[in-house]
């Protein structure tokens, strides 16, 4: 009987300390996905600012790239948030937004990144909108990239693409 109730106790503090390190873990997985996800947003946005013209409005070259959101699991945070075009809750009161991709999980630190060249911005019915693309919800969304011409500028439209 002792031992049960010694084995029971033992594994009830192996399991308490390694839990830190497996939501630290977990918070990590989740961050290295975002970061690859942002990555293959920003190769796709530099490829079609070289390689595109600008269109003024109505359809026009663009590049569609499907993002994947983390869900909640034994080995991903979840809780993970991807914006386009600003970074989320902040509206953009000069029509001008110092970042172009922001992410973050849970209530960590948001990491925000800045393309050189053409700006990104949230354009989902033809007109340029202040705030930004904000992803929340796991799994697979699908992110239309457009080279659009706006007051003079050439930006980056990103919208989303409905579920196929």
């Amino acid at each position: 009987m002792l031992r049960a109730v010694v084995a029971v106790v033992l594994a009830s503090a192996l399991l308490a300390a390694s839990l830190p390190g497996i939501e630290l873990a977990a918070r990590e997985r989740s961050e290295a996905t975002l970061t690859a996800e942002a990555d293959r947003l920003r190769t796709a946005i530099v490829d079609l600012r070289q390689r595109e013209s600008a269109v003024g409005s109505g359809a026009g070259a663009r590049r569609v790239v499907a993002v994947e959101l983390p869900a909640r699991s034994r080995t991903a945070a979840g809780e993970a948030t991807l914006a386009l075009g600003g970074v989320p809750g902040q509206v953009r009161s000069d029509g001008q937004s110092a970042v172009d991709l922001a992410w973050q999980v849970g209530d960590e630190t948001v990491t925000t990144r800045r393309l050189p060249g053409s700006q990104v911005v949230h354009y989902p019915d033809g007109r340029v909108r202040d705030e930004p693309l904000v992803i929340e919800s796991p799994g697979s969304h699908r992110i239309a990239l457009t080279r659009i011409e706006h007051d003079g500028e050439t930006l980056i439209g990103v919208r989303r693409l409905p579920e196929v």
